[in-house]
């Protein structure tokens, strides 16, 4: 996968392309690792991310939160920072009520040292609980966003989130949708 930014440098899948040392990630315990080892830690870090969310957003198994989040763990959302797991559980546990189908889909991922990136897709039908104080609609809704990981030792350790906020608040009726519509 590639990720490129201020203090990150390209990595395509087996072969590292460095476009400086690969010795300045920001971990500095990987400065003594080769680049397959490096490459081979970016991969596993970004399979504790997958093994997060699969069996969360798509199970409705929030054991595994406390398992892959370490207890002080910062969560960075549009709403607020928020210290430990329970915040990732409150959520995942309101969108799964509102819409007891939901599943998650990682459409990209991108990964280097000790971060990831996931562009994801979360789709469900609104047809249980209140999601947002908002009754069940019957209607499919689909949030898009981005969530960055750092992972450290095998657990997240801080997570940020953008997400289509007005777009979810156009799909619940809570904003207008452009248009008019």
């Amino acid at each position: 996968m590639i990720f490129t930014s201020r203090r990150w440098f390209a990595v395509v899948f087996g072969a590292a392309l460095a476009l400086t040392p690969m010795a300045a990630l920001t971990c500095p315990e990987q400065a003594a690792l080769t680049a397959e080892e490096q490459l081979a830690l970016a991969a596993a870090n970004n399979q504790v991310a997958l093994d997060l969310f699969e069996p969360a957003w798509n199970e409705g198994d929030l054991s595994v939160v406390d398992r892959l989040i370490v207890p002080n763990a910062l969560d960075h959302s549009p709403l607020a920072t928020e210290e430990g797991s329970e915040g990732f559980k409150r959520i995942i546990g309101a969108f799964r009520a509102a819409m007891p189908d939901t599943r998650m889909t990682v459409e990209d991922e991108i990964y280097m040292g000790d971060r990831v990136v996931h562009r994801w897709r979360v789709e469900g039908t609104h047809t249980a609980a209140p999601l947002f104080g908002v009754e069940p609609s019957g209607k499919t809704i689909v949030l898009t966003g981005i969530t960055i990981v750092r992972v450290e030792d095998g657990l997240i350790q801080e997570r940020w989130t953008q997400l289509d906020q007005l777009g979810l608040m156009q799909q619940l009726g809570l904003a207008p949708s452009p248009g008019g519509n």
